[in-house]
C-alpha cells in the first residue's frame, strides 16, 4: 500500500477554488515527502483549465517532467466527470461532444503520466430529483463504461468506478458496494475495477471497512477523507467520525496494493496558500501513522 494525496490538497487560496496549478500542488507533496500523487485531472478540465487548452498534451508532457524532476510519480488519477445535471430531457448527455473529447484527454493525459488507476464517477438517472432510476441507471453506465473501458485499456490506464455519496436530498447510483461489484461484472474487463470513497460510504450510511471487505480484490484505488455523516466535508482522518483503526484492519485484510490516498482538500482551503506548505508536511506524517498503525488482531 503506497501513501499518495491528490493534487487537490492545494487547490484553493481561502476558500476560492482552482488558484493553484497542479505543478504547483505537486511539488508542494513532493517537499512533505510524498514519493506518490493523484492527478486531479477533473479540475484540469473546467472552463479555461489546461485539458480544456489547444496546447493540452504540451500541459500534460511539461506536468510528467515536473513530476519526474521532483522524485513524485502519478499511479493514481481522477478522469473527467460532468459537474450539474449530466442528462437532457431526451437522455442526451448536456456536455455532449465535448465530454467525450474531455475524458478522451483525461486518459491520452493519464497515459503521458505513467497512471496506474484513473478513477470515474458513475452516472445517475434520476427519477424526479432525488430517487435514481435503478434500471436505466445500469443500462447506461454498462454500456458507457464498457466503450471507455476499451479505450482506458488501449491506453494502458485502469479505470476505477467510485462510489457516491447518499444524502438527505438525493441517493445516488453506486452509493452500495453491490451495484459496483455488479458493474464491473456486467462490463467484465480486468481494467475496469473500483475505488473506494471513504466519506462517500460514510456519508451514505455505510461502513467504510466493510465496504473494502465486500469488494476485497476489485479495490484498486482510494479516495480517504473523513467526516460527520452531514455533508461530504473532505476533512483528514480524525476530524470526522469514521473508524480508523477498522478501515486500516480492512484494507490489510484485503491485501491492499495500491494507493491510499487522500482526499482532504479542506485541511487547506480556508487558508492562505502561502501557509499551506505546512499543513501539506502534517498530511504527510498523518498519512504515514495511518499506513503504519499497529492494529489487534
Amino acid at each position: 500500500m503506497r501513501l499518495s494525496t491528490s493534487t487537490n490538497i492545494m487547490v484553493f487560496d481561502q476558500k476560492r477554488p482552482r488558484q493553484v496549478t497542479l505543478e504547483a500542488s505537486a511539488i508542494a507533496c513532493a517537499k512533505a515527502g510524498y514519493k506518490y500523487v493523484d492527478a486531479n485531472l477533473c479540475t484540469a478540465c473546467r472552463a479555461d483549465e489546461p485539458l480544456t487548452q489547444d496546447n493540452w498534451e504540451e500541459w500534460a508532457h511539461n506536468l510528467r517532467k515536473t513530476a519526474d524532476d521532483n522524485g513524485v510519480t502519478f499511479a493514481q488519477a481522477h478522469a473527467y466527470w460532468t459537474v450539474g445535471q449530466a442528462f437532457n430531457p431526451d437522455m442526451s448527455r448536456t456536455d455532449g461532444e465535448w465530454g467525450e473529447e474531455l475524458m478522451r484527454r483525461s486518459v491520452l493525459t493519464a497515459q503521458i503520466l505513467g497512471t496506474r488507476w484513473m478513477v470515474v464517477h458513475p452516472y445517475s438517472v434520476y427519477q424526479g430529483q432525488a430517487w435514481y432510476r435503478y434500471h436505466e441507471s445500469f443500462a447506461y453506465n454498462r454500456e458507457y463504461f464498457k466503450r471507455w473501458g476499451e479505450f482506458y485499456a488501449d491506453h494502458n490506464v485502469g479505470m476505477a468506478i467510485e462510489n457516491m455519496a447518499r444524502s438527505p436530498q438525493k441517493v445516488p447510483y453506486c452509493a452500495r458496494g453491490e451495484e459496483l461489484l455488479e458493474l464491473i461484472d456486467a462490463i467484465d474487463n480486468p481494467m475496469v475495477q473500483i475505488c473506494i470513497d471513504t466519506g462517500h460510504a460514510h456519508l451514505s450510511g455505510i461502513n467504510p471497512a466493510e465496504m473494502i471487505r465486500l469488494v476485497g480484490s476489485h479495490l484498486k484505488a482510494t479516495h480517504i477523507a473523513d467526516n460527520h455523516q452531514n455533508t461530504d466535508e473532505h476533512y483528514a482522518p480524525f476530524n470526522g467520525t469514521i473508524d480508523w483503526a477498522d478501515v486500516m484492519k480492512a484494507l490489510k485484510e484485503i491485501n491492499y496494493q495500491e494507493d491510499f490516498s487522500f482526499e482532504i482538500h479542506n485541511l487547506t482551503s480556508m487558508y492562505p496558500k502561502q501557509l499551506q506548505q505546512k499543513l501539506v508536511d502534517f498530511s504527510y506524517e498523518l498519512g504515514t501513522y495511518l499506513v503504519n498503525m499497529q492494529l489487534e488482531d
